[in-house]
């Protein structure tokens, strides 16, 4: 088809928020929706391709996937060459191996499926990710495995029917995304049925009875910048706490459709045919691979946040290498081959760049990241580590919905029947050290109910969904009917990772349905007032536990790659407390008058900051939970609590 530099600067408006909003620049909130844009603009040029040479009888499986391959691998490899030797400097033994893991699953366009299985795109923890970026590449490939086949059928004996097939496969696929997005987001996120409906979208402008369709100028004037006005307010209006894709993802798709299905000059086409725009466009496959690993390897290297001058910098590098990417790498590979044997020829080249990723990924694996370049902790490190890993194993951090037995899970004084109830999610289990160090010395016995996943709010779904949280209504009623039916339970101690729920990032819905946050903050106090209601008409009093401070990345994780690294843990070992007093606030806020309130931060922060390890004590098991050295700092807070001499709880 004939080139057009408009849609070679609508690249440029796709990666350039992209590359901005992984650089932690947060104004462009939505900047993730380039990715979006970008499937549309694949739909719609290589559809347009396909059925261009389907017409003219050149069209042949083999050539197309040739193509993919010259345009798409030889860059990838260039990246995930230069990645291995940056990983194997900076990252210690288990990142390693990881990375490794991941550089096999980018090398055989799985890495969709790898990332889904291990990793959600908006956590923290992806930002260590150096080939998370290549989940969206994964998902094309995967499309271009299939639709050309359709092609060939619908233009072969479904014809008249094609615009209606692909409008309706746009349908179904983002009726599914929007249905399993309650259910699993990370699902709908990563996986090709959620997103076939975007490059689909870009397909069914190829079609030529769509091609063939002129609106006139002056509704193209209109259509081109209302399609540019929904690009822009998704950049800006969509953020992390969205629930993405889905229908959300609408707006910047039909931006994009709107802008490329005009097949003729606008002021909108104008500005994007522009030669810096044009620039972008042409470098823009390469500046997406190589932005996300220089971000995340220098992060990694300094083991902080990056400052703002530092990730300018990066950007500008990342342009500046993806300039001559684009030129030396991009190009000459692109060229087109003469005779029709030489395509096996380029064909050995990709064949033997993934053979050698894999066989380099795998002596990687083998070798446990090669322990001999570094440590992978030191002894207090490999000591949490294993604490973490009997607190995720841990029997009364229940994965089912069933709660534990009567006579399991017991903190304190086993002698006694329980008469306090701790109930809540992993972060009520990470507080149960602590209580069983408190109950212990008051003679008090703590029955412990928790359930990964599950903060304590009977008769709500926590979304966004994942498989931990489908058993959470079951789980909490039974916790809920359990103590009610228990005569010598005599105060409930609820706790759970509040924060997720007061700001908004995670909501609560009576009926499954994706509620507003404020429904969902209303849900909070609502749930949390009837169940202290119905724990009150048995005599049983509720206290609700403050959250934890939480730290901006995994503290182990910091301090192993400080240990690696041989460099200063400082930033590993004290955060600001102002954020997390405001998190107890926003909390306390929330809360019902007759309930109890328990802030933890003025026994974990002191004079401004919170210590995440003291001495040679760490106080996280990982980026959000206490270990048993930070949980031994509160349990004078909780003996208090369970003294009689404290009476009733203190009014929040």
């Amino acid at each position: 088809m004939k080139f057009r530099a408009d849609i070679n600067g609508l690249r440029a408006v796709a990666v350039l928020p992209v590359v901005l909003y992984h650089a932690g620049f947060s104004w462009i909130s939505g900047g993730f929706v380039g990715v979006d844009i970008f499937f549309v603009i694949s739909g719609f040029l290589i559809t347009s391709d396909i059925i261009d040479r389907i017409d003219k009888g050149e069209f042949s499986l083999i050539e197309f996937y040739h193509r993919r391959v010259r345009r798409i691998f030889p860059a990838l490899f260039a990246m995930l060459a230069a990645c291995f030797v940056m990983a194997w400097l900076v990252l210690p033994p288990g990142e390693l191996i990881a990375f490794a893991k991941s550089a096999i699953a980018a090398a055989f366009s799985a890495a969709n499926l790898y990332f889904y299985r291990n990793t959600d795109y908006f956590t923290e923890a992806a930002t260590s990710l150096p080939l998370l970026h290549t989940w969206s590449l994964a998902v094309e490939e995967q499309f271009y495995l299939l639709w050309p086949l359709a092609l060939m059928a619908l233009t072969r004996w479904l014809r008249p029917w094609s615009l209606v097939i692909v409008a309706g496969l746009c349908v179904l696929s983002i009726d599914i995304a929007q249905r399993l997005l309650p259910v699993s987001q990370p699902f709908v996120f990563y996986m090709l049925p959620t997103r076939a409906w975007e490059l689909l979208v870009g397909g069914l402008l190829a079609l030529p009875a769509v091609r063939a369709v002129d609106i006139g100028h002056a509704r193209a004037e209109i259509l081109s910048a209302c399609g540019l006005a929904l690009i822009i307010g998704s950049l800006f209006l969509i953020n992390d706490d969205t629930p993405f894709p889905g229908l959300y993802a609408l707006p910047p798709c039909l931006g994009a459709a709107f802008i490329i299905g005009i097949h003729r000059q606008t002021m909108v086409s104008k500005a994007l045919s522009i030669r810096p725009a044009g620039f972008i466009g042409l470098i823009s496959y390469s500046l997406y691979l190589w932005h996300w690993p220089l971000l995340v390897f220098a992060g990694i290297y300094k083991n902080r946040d990056l400052l703002v001058s530092e990730r300018i910098g990066i950007v500008v590098a990342a342009l500046l290498i993806s300039t001559l990417s684009w030129r030396f790498v991009e190009r000459p590979f692109r060229q087109k081959p003469g005779a029709h044997t030489a395509r096996w020829k380029w064909m050995l080249p990709a064949a033997s760049a993934t053979v050698a990723a894999c066989c380099l990924s795998l002596v990687i694996i083998k070798g446990a990241g090669f322990p001999g370049r570094g440590p992978d902790g030191g002894p207090s490190v490999q000591a949490v580590k294993v604490e973490s890993a009997k607190f995720q194993a841990s029997t009364c951090l229940e994965r089912g919905a069933l709660i534990p037995k009567t006579g399991e899970c017991i903190l304190g004084s086993g002698n006694v029947p329980p008469t306090v109830v701790l109930w809540g999610d992993s972060h009520a289990a990470h507080l149960a050290s602590a209580l069983d160090e408190a109950a212990k010395a008051a003679g008090v016995s703590v029955r412990q109910i928790t359930k990964a996943g599950c903060a304590p709010f009977p008769g709500m779904y926590l979304l966004p969904s994942s498989p931990m949280r489908a058993d959470c209504p079951a789980f909490n009623s039974a916790a809920l009917q359990s103590i009610l039916d228990d005569r010598h339970v005599a105060l409930v101690i609820m706790a759970g990772r509040w924060n997720t729920y007061s700001v908004g990032r995670s909501l609560l819905s009576q009926d499954g349905h994706w509620p507003s946050e404020t429904a969902s903050k209303a849900n909070f106090t609502g749930s949390i007032a009837a169940t202290a209601a119905k724990l009150a008409a048995y005599g049983i009093k509720t206290a609700v536990v403050g959250p934890a401070p939480e730290p901006s990345t995994d503290v182990l994780t910091c301090l192993v790659r400080a240990n690696f690294l041989k460099e200063d843990d400082a930033p590993c070992s004290t955060m600001p407390a102002a954020q997390h007093w405001r998190n107890n606030q926003v909390l306390a806020a929330l809360l019902p008058p007759n309930v109890g309130f328990i802030p933890i931060i003025p026994a974990l922060c002191k004079t401004g900051e919170c210590p995440l390890k003291v001495g040679d004590d760490i106080l996280y098991l990982d980026a959000t939970h206490l270990s048993r050295a930070g949980g031994h700092i509160l349990a004078p807070l909780f003996a208090k609590t369970f003294s009689p001499a404290a009476g009733n709880l203190a009014a929040k």
